[in-house]
């Protein structure tokens, strides 16, 4: 689904219900992915480029909002298929996505792993193996404020809470947030998180706020989708 002259919205559905939102940015020159979907997904996700007008093996830039399962899950097949691509992150989301740390949820579901049946064991051990043996190479860390020249500019914001290294992108151009898990959009708004998933409440909640400063045509959640906000502006 287009939603401005250069930005796309590739809605992939996933196999337990819902549907995740990454998003295709692109000029003359470059092509970007923005969150990465479950594993399994790449073909999904390449189609969904295709029936974009754009081809998978040209993609210049990954950039991940965070760490989570369904943000990074087809990065490493992307990187088979486009080898000059270049995948970017947060500074402090680095460790996290690049194995030398286990990422927060998976290590808080590791401390329930006496508790759980074998079959949460089985998918507990396949979710670790996968970060442990198979890091994601990173080729960018970025932080708040940092400018990405393409795509008529793209602004790192750095919006903490869901993880410690949660970015937005603002598309100073268009004046679009993609907001990855930082917060949930509904009619026109930004929603309130459910803390269960929040690494640090307090943060997320200043996150809020401070998004709530850009001037907004609208906003691309990664569980809610496009929408338009009600004090849009003209792009």
């Amino acid at each position: 689904m287009k939603i401005a002259n250069n930005i796309a919205v590739l809605p992939i559905v996933r196999e337990d219900a819902g549907t995740l939102h990454p998003v295709l940015a692109w000029d003359e020159n470059n092509l970007v992915l923005i969150d990465a979907g479950l594993p399994g997904q790449t073909d999904i996700i390449v189609e969904a480029i295709a029936a974009a007008g754009h081809h998978a093996t040209q993609l210049t830039h990954i950039i991940l909002t965070h760490q989570d399962w369904d943000h990074v899950g087809c990065v490493r097949d992307l990187q088979k298929r486009a080898p000059s691509v270049k995948v970017v992150a947060h500074v402090l989301e680095a460790p996290y996505i690049d194995g030398r740390t286990l990422p927060i949820k998976l290590a808080k579901r590791l401390q329930e792993y006496e508790t759980m049946t074998a079959e949460q064991r089985a998918g507990l051990d396949n979710w670790r193996n996968t970060y442990k043996n198979v890091p994601i190479r990173l080729d960018m860390q970025v932080n708040d404020g940092d400018v990405l020249p393409i795509c008529r500019g793209i602004e790192i914001v750095h919006t903490p809470g869901h993880t410690p290294g949660h970015i937005c992108l603002y598309f100073r151009k268009s004046c679009i947030m993609v907001i990855g898990d930082a917060a949930g959009i509904k009619d026109g708004e930004f929603t309130d998180f459910k803390p269960a998933f929040i690494h640090d409440i307090d943060e997320a909640r200043v996150s809020i706020e401070k998004m709530k400063q850009y001037p907004m045509s609208g906003v691309v959640a990664y569980h809610s989708g496009y929408v338009k906000m009600k004090d849009s502006v003209n792009n």
